[in-house]
This record gives structure tokens, C-alpha cells and sequence, in this order.
């Protein structure tokens, strides 16, 4: 990957995460979308936008929103950047943070068994210890 294209999908990505959070008003838009990555074909035609979007209930209205608005934002943002050819723009869901938070999960629920099992071999010990020997 060069370091031209590298440079134009980080001003890309800035570009429209400000777009999203300032200039766009479509009420099909909802929750909290984030643009999480920008990938532009070689021949800076075509570039796909990855984004997240929270609660996760808002998905599919707020990606159909986004890709219906994708030529009105495509229009903003070639008067707001310095370039001669803006790339034709396609919103996509972004399951990486969704499947991050689910392992974060996994992992909090195990530690959370294992404080439990820990927590309950301590009680059996010391209840052990405090009971008086038979002989």
C-alpha cells in the first residue's frame, strides 16, 4: 500500500466522521455510528467505510440510511476536500467491535466463575478449620 492512499483513507475516515456527527441529519441515522475503517480500491474509484454502530438495534435502518445519503455526502465532502476525484462511497457494518466486545464478555464471565469457585473453596477451608477435631 502506498503512503498516497494510506494518507487519503486516514483524511477520508476524519472527513466523514465529522460529516456524520456534525452535517447529517436523516432521522434513519440513529445510535452512535463510528467510522472505523476506510479502504480505497487501487484506482481510487471505489471506497468501502466500515462502520459500527450502537445499540446494535439500529443497525440495519442506520446502514440503509447511510448508503441512501452516500451521494449527498459524497457531494459535501468533494466541495469540502482538495481532491480532483472523490471515490464512489460504500457504508459496510463493521463486526470487529460487536465480536471484541463479545470475547471482553467471555472473559469477564470466566474470571467472574472462577472468583466464584475460588470464593467457595476458601468458605469449605475455613469452615475446615474452624471445626473442632474429633478424636
Amino acid at each position: 500500500m502506498t503512503h498516497r492512499k494510506e494518507q487519503f483513507e486516514s483524511t477520508l475516515k476524519r472527513a466523514i466522521s465529522t460529516m456524520l456527527q456534525r452535517d447529517l441529519s436523516d432521522p434513519r441515522i440513529r445510535g452512535m455510528v463510528s467510522v472505523t475503517h476506510v479502504a480505497v480500491t487501487k484506482d481510487m474509484r471505489e471506497a468501502t467505510i466500515k462502520v459500527s454502530v450502537i445499540p446494535a438495534e439500529y443497525e440495519k435502518l442506520t446502514l440503509h440510511g447511510l448508503n441512501s445519503a452516500a451521494k449527498h455526502i459524497h457531494g459535501k465532502l468533494f466541495k469540502q476536500m482538495d481532491v480532483r476525484r472523490l471515490p464512489f462511497l460504500k457504508f459496510v457494518l463493521d463486526p470487529t467491535l460487536k465480536k471484541q466486545a463479545e470475547v471482553y464478555a467471555a472473559i469477564q464471565e470466566g474470571l467472574a466463575k472462577e472468583k466464584a469457585l475460588e470464593d467457595d473453596a476458601d468458605t469449605v477451608n475455613s469452615e475446615e478449620d474452624t471445626q473442632e477435631p474429633t478424636s
